[in-house]
């Protein structure tokens, strides 16, 4: 009898501590109540983020509860691209765990590869019309206390479609790594002889919310690495250029350049708009309006693409020629009292040449009277150094004023060094 009564106990007492686990343990069976505030708070969309043809929404959000839920962000909301219908879920993601289980302010990325983009028919021109829904999972086992799930959508703040994908993203992720080190009292961004980047948890945070990130903004991490922009610049400097229709036709297109004028027709079809000169390196000029009206008239033409509007048809007048350090030179003193244009048209000479005549005279004359302002007491030691010392001087002013050209001043610089090396070393009496 005993027996059976401490039995009876036993058991008794083993379904009251079951019975209480599961009474105590209700965690996933209670439901989910409703955030106290939940906002899309801004949404921007990137093109070419790892290939071309794909797109990346990064979403910033609040998802506010006094009393943080059993389940996390993660398991309890999603964010979804609806279709420009207004109904149509292109593509869902989870927020991200971090801080909070992943309530509060944090941010979220729906990335769509090129192929996906293509399928889901991405227009930016259709910005207006996309929108982005912040739901509660409706598959989540706990439930959700007012039966549906809670939502709230918001349309598309920015859509990218030109300038470097990579610095902007990096920009945005800086930007939202400050706001967020502020919200969370964690250190997220760090200050770098470089400028702001994602400390360790930033870019713990970050990479896990953006897959990819280091190679779609390295600049936002403190271990990227930089390229120079041009690391194998062209320092050749020749003549060329071409020009080709556009919107406007031009005639013969594309049309060669020669040194000097040309006279290009626009508009051979009755077509205005734009059209295209393109220009080698070193080549430069200017685009004059003939008989047709160009925007901006005169245009300066500089190396590289040149793009102009014609919004009359007609002709059109291209000068260029090469545009390099000599060039440059003479160009200051064209059209002033230094410029022997003229004098050498006479005898058929360049001008250069004419002016390379006259400077030389010039030097002669004065060495010659220094020469003999220096020997008027006779023949004095060293007098053959100051004369030389004046012809150099002479000489390099002469090129400084374009007067003598760069080539002469290079060769007269070696000469110099050739002959004070042989003074140096090979003859250190005096002259």
């Amino acid at each position: 009898m005993r027996t059976k009564l401490l039995r009876t106990l036993t058991v008794g007492f083993l379904l009251a501590v079951v019975l209480t686990a599961f009474s105590a343990s209700p965690a996933l069976a209670a439901t989910i109540d409703d955030p106290d505030d939940m906002q899309v708070l801004a949404t921007y969309v990137y093109e070419g983020c790892l290939e071309t043809g794909d797109a990346g929404v990064l979403i910033y959000y609040l998802i506010d509860y006094t009393v943080i839920p059993p389940e996390t962000a993660t398991e309890a909301f999603l964010f979804i691209l609806i279709d420009t219908d207004g109904t149509t879920q292109l593509k869902a993601v989870a927020p991200y765990t971090f801080v909070d289980s992943g309530y509060g302010y944090g941010m979220a990325w729906i990335y769509f590869t090129a192929t996906e983009a293509t399928t889901a028919g991405l227009d930016s021109a259709d910005v207006d019309l996309y929108s982005v829904l912040l739901t509660g999972n409706p598959t989540v086992p706990a439930g959700w206390t007012g039966g549906d799930p809670p939502s709230v959508s918001a349309g598309i703040d920015y859509w990218q479609t030109i300038g470097d994908t990579s610095t902007l993203v990096a920009l945005r992720v800086l930007y939202y790594a400050d706001q967020l080190e502020l919200l969370w009292g964690l250190d997220i961004i760090a200050s770098t002889p470089l400028g702001n980047k994602l400390a360790a948890l930033g870019e713990e945070y970050f990479r896990n919310v953006i897959p990819g990130l280091q190679a779609i903004a390295p600049s936002a991490f403190s271990s990227s690495s930089y390229d120079p922009l041009n690391p194998n610049p062209d320092y050749t400097m020749e003549f060329g250029g071409t020009v080709t229709s556009g919107e406007a036709t031009v005639v013969g297109s594309p049309v060669t350049l020669v040194e000097g004028a040309n006279t290009i027709t626009i508009g051979a079809l009755g077509a205005t708009g734009t059209f295209t000169i393109e220009l080698e390196n070193g080549t430069t000029g200017t685009a004059t309006e003939g008989t047709a009206t160009i925007a901006g008239s005169p245009v300066d033409l500089v190396s590289g693409t040149n793009t102009l509007t014609a919004t009359v048809i007609g002709t059109v007048v291209v000068d260029v020629g090469l545009t390099d350090t000599q060039a440059a030179i003479t160009d200051t003193i064209t059209g002033t009292g230094w410029d022997l244009t003229d004098l050498a048209t006479l005898f058929h000479m360049s001008r250069l040449w004419m002016s390379t005549v006259v400077w030389m005279l010039a030097t002669l004359l004065v060495c010659a009277a220094v020469y003999k302002v220096t020997t008027r007491r006779g023949p004095a030691p060293g007098t053959s150094k100051v004369v030389f010392f004046v012809f150099s001087a002479m000489f390099y002013g002469g090129v400084v004023l374009a007067m003598v050209p760069m080539l002469g001043g290079v060769l007269l610089f070696l000469g110099c060094d050739l002959f004070i090396g042989y003074i140096a070393f090979y003859k250190p009496a005096n002259i």
